[in-house]
């Protein structure tokens, strides 16, 4: 699929990725959990059981059902499926804060720090790689897309925050944007890899951190990745019907 189709939705992610101010600034103060103990609760729950039945309504149930709820209550849920994925994703994504630590003892650059903390966060999929897809395709709807290119954006800054950037002015909107990028498509490969212990997604990731150099690859790299969210929400909606 070309990637020129969806030149002006990258535009406009792109545009997104660059404008997301950083709502916090200590890692001894971070900001309280948007979710209640009672929805804490029922999403590890209902994420437990995504590897055998998806990200689906069905999990959400379960998980509901787990915590001695009605199967009913997932209707609280007004995102339905949605979510669930945001609650992980916000999860893992707020987690790195935890390995900062462990990170700067280890690594000594910024981008060696931030290539672990991506490699950190992706391997935080690999529960429900073969599920992810899923997660991708209901990002990838005209509803959620928004709010995932946010997602997107802020996992970025924190990522370069954890880190020690220091970069200033321009710079510092083609670091998150280009790291942005690299993160997307490389979780996009990370769904296809069949390696032991996901040698050739690292590989990839490593390709592509040493290819960005402007904003021009990270535009064609944030088309990709919306050209495979849109692909994949096509096909999960055909299934859907097919099995209606």
């Amino acid at each position: 699929m070309s990637s020129g189709r969806f030149s002006k939705a990258a535009i406009r992610a792109a545009t997104q990725l660059t404008n997301s101010p950083r709502l916090y600034h200590s890692l001894t103060h971070l900001p309280p959990s948007p979710y209640t103990a009672t929805q804490i609760r029922i999403f590890n729950s209902a994420l437990n059981h995504v590897p055998d039945h998806g990200f689906v309504k069905d999990s959400l149930v379960l998980g509901c059902r787990d915590q001695g709820y009605l199967d009913s209550t997932h209707a609280v849920f007004h995102n339905g499926v949605f979510d669930l994925i945001q609650y992980h994703l916000y999860n893992e994504r707020t987690r790195l804060a935890s390995l900062k630590e462990v990170i700067d003892l280890e690594e000594n650059s910024p981008h060696d720090k931030a290539r672990r903390y991506c490699i950190e966060r992706l391997k935080a999929n690999q529960p429900f790689i073969e599920r992810w897809p899923e997660a991708l395709a209901v990002m990838g709807l005209p509803s959620n897309i928004s709010s995932s290119v946010k997602e997107l954006a802020e996992l970025s800054d924190e990522i370069w925050y954890l880190s020690g950037d220091k970069s200033s002015d321009f710079d510092w909107y083609t670091r998150r944007a280009s790291l942005s990028a690299v993160y997307s498509t490389t979780e996009l490969y990370m769904t296809q890899d069949n390696s032991p212990d996901f040698n050739n997604t690292w590989q990839f990731l490593d390709r592509q951190l040493a290819n960005v150099a402007n904003l021009k690859t990270t535009l064609g790299s944030t088309s990709t990745w919306v050209a495979f969210t849109g692909m994949a929400s096509l096909n999960l909606l055909k299934s859907q019907l097919a099995r209606g």
